[in-house]
């Protein structure tokens, strides 16, 4: 069941970071070219990145101590919110481009995949219980 799991993630998240990025950057584009920065792609690669460490990190937790999935999850908001201040703090200091509009578009970014991941990984909770009931 993880695999299908694993999958299910990695495709949603694909399909997610896709929309998000060319659509971002259209809204951009057309409505608020003056903010646009050319390092916008950066928003959604480390969203991606982040969801795939995440899920093969999940992964390897449930299959070797699943008592410890939920500590995961929380560890895992926890290092995105400190490496995503970081990352912006980097991107502040050194590029310094469009920052107000960069940290807004950041922010976004984080809720909208904040409440993906949340959602994906209640509805995997929720069946992991159903499927227990069920033994």
């Amino acid at each position: 069941m993880l695999d299908k799991v694993k999958r299910t993630f990695i495709i949603s998240l694909t399909l997610l970071m896709l929309v998000l990025g060319w659509g971002g950057a259209e809204v951009f584009q057309l409505f608020f070219a003056e903010y646009y920065s050319p390092y916008y792609p950066l928003i959604p690669l480390f969203f991606y990145v982040f969801g795939f460490i995440f899920i093969y990190l999940f992964e390897f937790v449930h299959k070797h101590t699943p008592d410890k999935s939920l500590m995961v999850y929380v560890i895992d908001k926890g290092a995105k919110l400190v490496i995503g201040a970081i990352f912006l703090a980097i991107y502040g200091m050194l590029i310094n481009i469009q920052t107000k509009a960069y940290l807004w578009t950041f922010l976004i970014y984080y809720f909208i995949y904040l409440i993906f991941e949340s959602c994906f990984f209640l509805r995997f909770e929720m069946e992991m219980k159903k499927e227990n009931k069920k033994k």
